[in-house]
């Protein structure tokens, strides 16, 4: 009766480390999608605060930096 009992006892204790090393490795790796959706509101509450002259300057830059770009690519 006592070896029923150790061997129970072993693996339930194999079976709680085996769970604790896979929750530790997998609360390690950060959700890239979860970043992303954190990337986007930042930005959007950027584009909320600009005043509509600043939404066109930014505009007016991209649409510069975009020709230069079509520039260096026709050479």
């Amino acid at each position: 009766m006592k070896k029923i009992l150790k061997q129970y006892l072993y693996i339930f204790l194999t079976v709680l480390l085996l769970l604790s090393v896979t929750l530790i490795l997998s609360n390690n790796e950060p959700n890239p999608l979860v970043e992303l959706e954190e990337k986007i509101k930042k930005v959007e509450q950027k584009e909320i605060v600009l005043t509509p002259n600043e939404k066109e300057l930014e505009k007016e830059a991209n649409e510069k930096d975009w020709n230069e770009v079509d520039k260096n690519t026709t050479k």
